[in-house]
């Protein structure tokens, strides 16, 4: 296979986004099936020759995923990439998945995150952040708003990959502590401690100024 073959949607970012398919019901030739059963089925179409079928993950998935990046790296166009460049590896490695396809692709994507982190403390290249319409009424609060996401997003940086992660997905994306141990193939006590760890370094970065 090549990467020229692989069915991208053009723009991941900016397409219409879904949910994790765990969330939704999947129906397969007319009888609802188990999310996890349909991705099966299309992994097995894709590794039959219908390369095509890939684009029914994409869709699925690239909304999560996206957020989850985007948290992480706080770039669209860095988040971009990173989902580009995972949907890229999972389609070359689409034949060693084992058990859940969700959470073997987010893993998949966290770590490319968490590379890009690791990459940028090495060479002290800071990231700009996304640039959102604000909805508070007037300048002043703009203002405020804009520096305490500033703020926010610098304390951010300076956590370890994987209390960031933690803290992203406990509090940006709103996952259960259930569900982040199953992505993430590990415990909730770890998670939950890493969540904690997480929030006492950014009260005490934070803290100063904030006070």
């Amino acid at each position: 296979m090549t990467v020229a073959a692989i069915p991208l949607l053009p723009g991941l970012s900016g397409a219409p986004r879904g949910s994790y398919a765990h969330t939704v019901q999947t129906t397969v030739q007319g009888t609802t099936t188990d999310p996890a059963d349909a991705d099966q089925q299309i992994i097995a179409s894709v590794l039959a020759g219908d390369r095509d079928a890939f684009s029914v993950l994409i869709q699925r998935y690239s909304d999560p995923l996206y957020r989850h990046a985007l948290g992480m790296t706080g770039s669209p166009d860095v988040a971009e990439d990173i989902l580009q460049q995972s949907f890229i590896k999972a389609y070359h490695h689409l034949a060693e998945v084992r058990g859940r396809f969700d959470a073997w692709l987010f893993r998949i994507v966290a770590n490319g995150c968490k590379d890009w982190l690791k990459n940028i403390r090495r060479t002290h290249v800071s990231y700009e952040e996304d640039d959102q319409p604000s909805n508070y009424a007037t300048p002043d609060e703009d203002l405020d708003r804009s520096e305490l996401r500033r703020d926010l997003d610098q304390a951010l940086a300076h956590l370890a990959p994987s209390l960031r992660e933690a803290f992203v997905m406990k509090h940006v994306e709103g996952r259960s502590y259930e569900e982040m141990a199953d992505l993430l193939g590990t415990t909730v006590g770890a998670l939950k401690m890493r969540v904690h760890r997480a929030r006492e370094a950014l009260q005490a970065l934070l803290e100063e100024k904030y006070a």
